[in-house]
């Protein structure tokens, strides 16, 4: 067969239709949230980045004093962020779990890292980072600590700015 024959040639389908397609790269997603505010942003990365599996972690974030732990927030707020948040998954399309751990203010970060090491996770989405500029100087970021030491690629979610229209 000449380049210059007109014959078509049989056998053969379209590039896009070859049957083939690409796994996603993401398939274990984790997904520590802080409040619900939160969680419409995560589920929407984790929907983009085609996450198939998800894990909602809330962190219920103890203060030591004195040598006793007091926990920020009752159980059935922190459960309600997580159930809230593995809803909209699920809505999404997400097969998604989640969990309450208790940890101090202080080992947030390491929690993370922790939890996405033993899950074996492919992808890390927080929640958009809360303290300002000074705070996160004063007294250090769990965004930039998990993104200094976490095991696998991290997705941050920015917030809306007032006014402007959400991402779609």
């Amino acid at each position: 067969m000449s380049y210059t024959d007109t014959r078509p040639v049989t056998g053969t389908r379209p590039a896009s239709d070859t049957g083939t397609t690409t796994p996603p790269a993401y398939r274990r997603v984790l997904i520590p949230i802080q409040d619900a505010a939160q969680a419409e942003h995560a589920v929407e990365l984790a929907r983009r980045a085609g996450a198939r599996e998800a894990l909602v972690l809330h962190l219920n974030l103890r203060e030591s004093y004195g040598g006793r732990r007091f926990a920020l927030e009752t159980d059935t707020a922190a459960a309600g962020v997580v159930e809230s948040t593995v809803l909209e998954l699920n809505m999404a399309g997400i097969k998604a779990t989640g969990q309450v751990r208790p940890a101090l203010i202080d080992r947030a970060a390491g929690e993370i890292i922790a939890e996405a090491t033993d899950w074996d996770a492919d992808l890390i989405v927080l929640g958009f980072p809360r303290r300002g500029g000074l705070t996160t100087r004063l007294f250090g970021s769990v965004t930039l600590s998990v993104l200094q030491h976490a095991p696998c690629p991290i997705l941050v979610a920015s917030p809306t700015r007032q006014g402007a229209p959400a991402a779609r």
